[in-house]
């Protein structure tokens, strides 16, 4: 259990300026990185790739190098003046109770819940919401240090048992286990070497599909491929499990099983680059299982909604790029057939969940969620009535009921879980969550930037309503801008650490994302990626050429894909920019691929072997390979984790080695690398709390209104 010194909030000031010490900070001494000769040619191009090394965590330079950048790392951000400070204050608001939306299953309910001061959420059992519930699975009992966390759960039709996962120390990796509602004891059988994959129960609860790899050979490096879809029947061994599908020609294709209201068939979603998929029907014969693909003409998105014993409702965007609900007769499946039941709008459909004779469609209106009801025949109901500049998180069937529940979040507000009558289209609150602040200090406006090529592109600019255009406002920018992912308006402790101390929180709507569907997309991926980082430039500009801020007090920040648009940030306008912070990004455009997942992002990204004029864009932006001595980087926090297996820290650590090398003077550009920790779900709440408080205390350092001079 984690033990923190707690401060109330609003004891910390919450209006002042963000400052830091007016000393220097000592010049950096930075561990050394060998560099090899090590060549890669690409279409008759040699590529040095100097720390090829670091990419083997085994090797005992690599250990070596780890050890060293983490010790320098801690030392840094440990001494400055707020991290202390910081640290109380992301403690305290993240000891809050929290409740995740519950799901219905047979006559009772399920949910996630935290007290605020366990290391990782809890699941608890209600016999039909009646009761205020019982614990049911305490991940904080499976490890000492918090760090395994509940990673999936699903609960049979009946209600008698829940599949749950367990993620050790972050990895992707689950391990499958059946725990017993009633007794609360777990059945025997284990089921190993699964990641990527949900459970859909047989109607019958009597068994469950799901989806594993052969055993690696490298967990968190190796390539994760030939992935099969299998059958579990309760109380049997998982070695005895029924092969239900593999695609051994296909070995880079993701299959995984769904299941949908309204009838026992299960469906397979099946994709392997980008983010189409096509789907396949899985029906039991006297010879076991067999497998029919439903035929598409297009490559397009479709998502299984509802079904009953003649039809499948699925949302799509085959020729809709922002989406469209269409009704298949299984009977007779071909594209000429389908029907369409509610057609394409200018705003991207989100998602699409029913709820007994309804459906529930949440809009996206310049990326801010919208919630509109229709009858399965397309009659639309009307819409639902929601807070404004926010996010739906999720919305959840109650049983075969009329009922709803939906969480409902933005800038200032932790999920909240309501309680939606779809035919009253009456809402009502299920569980308020309460927060050491009053949300009605601050203010969030969208702001719009123009890109290079004429694209207006939205922000959400958020601060204390006692925030005014200075000039010199220390600013956090983040963005993505990548496979079809929506950043709408979500609350986070960070941002709001940050605009209590007068810092100002910006979220840019990047092409590449989902927000205005297919083309928005579209617009940000392959040959168009330049787009993407053209959009955040011209965020950042707008701030700065509306009086927000200034580029000694800005930051650009980004996590994962929005690593890489932060590698790039730094690598192409260092000048733009005070700090930068790229976490667990992907910062080596020529190798990605070859790790774990990697392949998968190739519709997004293309691959360096796909053709000269491919390999020659991604080299032209890769942050790895735009590293150049003499362009004075401002300061630097690459983040990253140990077990992240789905974009492997070796994109940091190269990254990292390949700066410091190029820049031994100047701004410092560290490292922080979380021992125990993956690509970002699961960490512990100590985890949560070190991370958050030395990536702000770096920020104050490097961007607030009193920042001290670079090391000479």
């Amino acid at each position: 259990m984690l033990t923190i010194e707690r401060l109330e909030t609003r004891t910390l000031l919450a209006g002042d300026a963000l400052v830091t010490a007016a000393a220097p900070l000592p010049s950096i001494e930075y561990p050394p990185a060998e560099r090899i000769e090590h060549v890669d040619t690409f279409f008759g191009t040699p590529v040095a790739d100097p720390y090829r090394w670091l990419e083997d965590p085994a090797d005992p330079r690599t250990e070596a190098w780890i050890e060293a950048q983490s010790h320098l790392a801690t030392e840094t951000l440990q001494a400055l003046p707020t991290r202390a400070d910081r640290a109380a204050q992301i403690a305290d608001l993240l000891a809050q109770p929290s409740v995740d939306s519950p799901v219905t299953a047979g006559r009772s309910l399920f949910w996630t819940a935290s007290d605020g001061t366990q290391a990782q959420a809890v699941l608890f059992v209600s016999r039909a919401g009646r009761d205020a519930g019982r614990i049911l699975l305490d991940p904080n009992t499976l490890s000492a240090d918090g760090t395994v966390s509940l990673a999936a759960w699903y609960p049979s039709p009946s209600g008698r048992h829940v599949a749950w996962a367990a993620s050790d120390g972050g990895s992707d990796w689950r391990t499958w286990r059946i725990r017993d509602v009633r007794s609360g004891r777990d059945l025997p059988e284990r089921i190993e070497w699964s990641k990527f994959t949900r459970v859909a129960w047989t109607e019958d609860s009597r068994g469950f599909f799901y989806s594993r790899y052969p055993e690696p050979t490298n967990p968190l490096e190796s390539s994760n491929s030939n992935m099969a879809v299998f059958h579990h029947r309760l109380g049997s061994s998982p070695a005895n499990d029924v092969k239900v599908f593999e695609a051994p020609d296909q070995p880079s294709l993701l299959m995984e099983p769904v299941s949908a209201r309204g009838h026992g068939r299960v469906w397979l979603d099946l994709f392997s680059t980008g983010i189409t998929n096509t789907l396949a029907h899985v029906t039991r014969t006297a010879a076991g299982f067999r497998v029919a693909n439903l035929p598409t003409v297009t490559a397009a998105v479709y998502r299984v909604i509802a079904q009953d014993r003649r039809h499948v409702w699925i949302h799509t965007t085959a020729d809709a790029p922002n989406g469209r609900v269409i009704r298949v007769d299984l009977r007779n499946p071909e594209p000429a057939e389908w029907r369409e039941v509610v057609a394409e709008r200018p705003e991207d459909i989100e998602s699409v969940t029913a709820v007994g004779s309804r459906l529930i469609i949440e809009y996206l209106d310049d990326a801010v969620a919208r919630l509109e009801v229709f009858t399965r025949a397309g009659r639309p109901i009307g819409p639902v009535s929601l807070p404004d500049l926010g996010d739906v998180t999720a919305v959840t069937a109650r049983g075969d009921s009329h009922d709803a529940f939906v969480s409902y979040t933005n800038f200032t507000q932790p999920d909240q879980v309501l309680s939606l009558d779809v035919v009253s289209r009456r809402v009502r609150p299920w569980y308020t969550p309460t927060v050491p602040f009053d949300p009605a200090d601050f203010v969030t406006e969208q702001v719009w930037a123009t890109s290079r090529d004429g694209t207006r592109i939205p922000a959400f600019v958020s601060r204390l309503r006692s925030v005014t255009p200075t000039g010199d406002n220390p600013t956090w920018l983040y963005g993505y801008g990548g496979f079809a992912v929506s950043y709408t308006p979500s609350y986070s402790p960070d941002a709001i650490a940050w605009m209590q101390r007068g810092g100002v929180y910006v979220v840019a709507t990047l092409r590449g994302g989902g927000e205005y569907g297919d083309a928005w997309h579209e617009a940000g991926t392959k040959l168009q990626k330049q787009n993407v980082f053209d959009d955040f430039i011209s965020v950042a500009e707008w701030l700065v050429t509306n009086g927000w801020t200034s580029p000694n007090h800005l930051a650009a920040n980004g996590r994962s894909n929005g690593g890489l648009l932060a590698g790039a940030m730094l690598t192409q306008r260092p000048d733009l920019f005070g700090a930068v912070v790229p976490e667990v990004g992907v910062l080596d455009m020529l190798r990605y691929q070859e790790f774990t997942i990697g392949y998968a992002w190739a519709g997004d990204y293309g691959r360096s072997d796909d053709s000269e004029e491919m390999f020659r864009y991604l080299l032209g932006y890769s942050p790895l390979h735009n590293v150049r001595a003499g362009m004075n980087y401002p300061a630097t926090l690459v983040m990253t984790a140990e077990r992240d297996d789905r974009v492997v820290p070796a994109h940091s650590y190269k990254f990292t080695a390949a700066l410091q090398h190029a820049q031994p003077q100047g701004s410092p550009l560290l490292i922080r690398i979380e021992r125990r920790a993956g690509h970002g779900s699961g960490a512990s709440l100590q985890q949560r709390v070190d991370m958050s408080a030395d990536r702000l205390a770096f920020l104050d350092e490097h961007i607030g209104k009193q920042r001290s001079p670079p090391p000479s």
